[in-house]
């Protein structure tokens, strides 16, 4: 199962103090893993309860895919320390002085895999960013008991 969460965000009247998280009562054991979609939001995102699921998620080991400037969320979270990440490269400064090692993007499809985190630089790596989320469904989408995804995304309206 999926569940696609989005919070519209309008970069002329939003603040972060004013995003109405509908979503709060998200609960981590739920899911299997997650994935952040960059694009203008993240900096409006990386707030709790937000940054306490993404804790929750990386501490149990469960699959944490960031694309873009959803990497922010990550910084934030402190989930990307001791970590190879990449992301678009105005998003480097949070990551890296959160203790990520960055690997800088050959192109903007760049892709990272590093042990349960999954990184990419932009929408043109939309490719393999989603191959190698797919990849980590292998065994978890048949039987009774189904797995869940959960997708954060913030549009820029």
């Amino acid at each position: 199962m999926l569940d696609l969460i989005s919070i519209e965000v309008s970069n002329q009247t939003v603040s972060p103090g004013q995003i109405d998280y509908a979503e709060t009562s998200i609960d981590a054991a739920n899911y299997d893993r997650v994935m952040l979609l960059g694009g203008r939001a993240p900096e409006y995102l990386a707030h709790d309860p937000l940054v306490a699921l993404v804790i929750k998620f990386f501490s149990s080991g469960k699959t944490l895919a960031s694309i873009c400037l959803g990497q922010l969320i990550l910084a934030v979270a402190g989930v990307v320390k001791d970590h190879k990440f990449t992301a678009f490269s105005p998003a480097k400064p949070a990551p890296v002085v959160s203790g990520a090692h960055w690997v800088e993007p050959d192109t903007m499809a760049t892709t990272v895999v590093n042990g349960n985190l999954i990184t990419a630089a932009t929408y043109e790596g939309h490719s393999e960013f989603i191959q190698h989320f797919v990849k980590t469904l292998a065994g978890n989408i048949s039987g009774s008991n189904k797995k869940k995804s959960s997708f954060f995304v913030g549009l820029n309206l």
